[in-house]
């Protein structure tokens, strides 16, 4: 199985497009992918007051760098459905949701603490069966951050995916554009670990690929011409 671990992000949009409240949806599994996490969510929605209602769909809800570079809007119909299927957002408020799940506007952050821990402590705990689970004998495309992906537990079979990216020889240090650029390419081109050389996008390309353990990175490098 292969999966895309998607950020949740920190901006998120005033567009709502859905009036339900986000109880009324939350059993229904074609809206929700994660109903199991509902006891927990509903713990934290009502410790940090949040508002259930308007909704918007994942995707369109978070308009940082990720989610403003995908595009996802603009993206042909089989794309965004192949995203759909293998993409899981990290939040600090839902926990793992489904990237077209609706949900609702929130200020809450990994930081922030319910019942003594932050919520990267409660979500670890709540995960690590079910995330343990679900990645056995997976390959991951990961575009977490490191407090996002701390929040997960991983079978040892499992084996990751991971990108750097090099400007005029230089480590990009805000990479999300790049890894929203990255993701359109691997699905847009359908590419696999035996063609991850083939990924490139504005004057980026793979200048390297090694592999340690259960880790391969991919190293891209660009002459900073774009971005």
């Amino acid at each position: 199985m292969i999966f895309y671990l998607l950020p949740s992000e920190k901006k998120q949009s005033t567009m709502d497009l859905v009036k339900e409240d986000y109880f009324s949806i939350w059993e229904n599994r074609e809206k929700n992918r994660f109903p199991e996490l509902n006891p927990y969510r509903k713990e934290l929605i009502e410790y940090f007051k949040v508002e259930t209602k308007p909704l918007a769909p994942a995707w369109r809800r978070y308009n940082g760098k990720f989610w403003d570079s995908l595009e996802f809007w603009c993206l042909p119909p089989e794309v965004q459905q192949n995203i759909i299927d293998r993409g899981i957002i990290i939040s600090p408020l839902f926990g793992m949701l489904g990237v077209n799940d609706p949900i609702p506007r929130y200020s809450v952050t990994f930081q922030d603490k319910y019942k003594g821990k932050k919520l990267t402590e409660f979500w670890k705990e709540v995960l690590k069966d079910i995330s343990k689970k679900m990645f056995e004998s997976s390959v991951i495309f990961d575009f977490l951050t490191t407090e996002q992906r701390e929040t997960l537990t991983f079978p040892e079979d499992v084996t990751f995916v991971r990108f750097d990216y090099i400007r005029k020889g230089k480590k990009v240090v805000n990479p999300m554009p790049h890894r929203a650029y990255t993701l359109r390419y691997i699905v847009e081109k359908n590419v696999d670990l035996n063609s991850l050389e083939k990924i490139n996008f504005y004057d980026y390309k793979v200048s390297k690929i090694e592999k340690e353990g259960n880790v391969i990175r991919v190293i891209m490098e660009s002459e900073g011409r774009y971005i």
